[in-house]
């Protein structure tokens, strides 16, 4: 079994988990009432609108099969740093076995901030995009072959007002997707079945995008995310090098700059 393949088995256990306390039906309800009071939608592609700069997507993730544990902060030490620097977009990792997190980590985000939010999980039940809208996400990832009803599950979020970023690895993922019209495309520069980096797979495949594209994964340096904004990127999507500030001084000073090498 593949790393994939052991958190996909691991989620269902989460979601099975989750189902026992609150059913699906009490979920929809819920986050169907959330929704219907809210001011703002798709919070992610206005943000993207506006060209005067390549946007920062920061992230909270405690930890990646790549690279193991990154960091103890909290999402109360985290959140709050991102609200206060110049963060565009925040992504919140909610995977439990390989990145160690969990919704209830979002559900801290959501009260610590206003900047819109993804959760960035590895979606496989509609149930996970209700959470997103209970819990006030701006935006849901649905990974191209692990999600298993993309169109179902696009429409579905756009009905809660989500936005989606569709995950790509390769041009065949793009052209499985392409006839569902998605209006953000994230292309991952991590190869899922080995974890290794390659920047140029978002060069290479820029111009197959039709809409936004969003840059995930790799950026170690502020030159890198230079590199990927000269590649087209709407926006990039970067954690573990921020998270290895440890404290909000180097944390801040690093956003600060990655911020203004983002500006066009």
């Amino acid at each position: 079994m593949n790393v994939i393949e052991n958190i996909v088995e691991n989620k269902k256990k989460i979601i099975q988990q989750s189902k026992a306390k609150k059913s699906l039906k009490e979920l929809k309800k819920e986050a169907e009432d959330l929704v219907s009071t809210k001011e703002e939608y798709f919070r992610f592609q206005k943000k993207l609108k506006d060209k005067s700069s390549t946007k920062l997507i920061a992230e909270f993730k405690p930890a990646s099969p790549s690279q193991g544990d990154i960091s103890t902060l909290t999402p109360e030490d985290v959140i709050p740093i991102y609200d206060k620097y110049p963060v565009d977009m925040i992504s919140v990792l909610t995977e439990e076995l390989r990145f160690k997190s969990n919704i209830e980590n979002f559900r801290i985000a959501e009260k610590l901030t206003d900047k819109a939010l993804l959760r960035k999980d590895f979606v496989i039940d509609e149930y996970m995009i209700y959470e997103a809208a209970k819990y006030n996400a701006s935006c849901v990832l649905l990974i191209n072959g692990v999600c298993p009803d993309m169109e179902g599950y696009l429409n579905l979020s756009e009905d809660l007002g989500l936005d989606v970023i569709v995950e790509c690895h390769s041009l065949n993922d793009i052209n499985d997707v392409i006839d569902l019209n998605p209006k953000i495309i994230g292309i991952n520069n991590r190869n899922l079945s080995n974890l290794t980096i390659d920047l140029n797979t978002t060069k290479e495949l820029k111009k197959y995008v039709p809409n936004y594209l969003i840059s995930e994964s790799g950026v170690q340096s502020v030159e890198d995310a230079k590199l990927l904004k000269n590649y087209g990127a709407d926006a990039i999507l970067i954690g573990t090098s921020i998270l290895k500030g440890k404290d909000e001084t180097r944390i801040g000073d690093y956003i600060k700059q990655l911020s203004d090498a983002l500006k066009n």
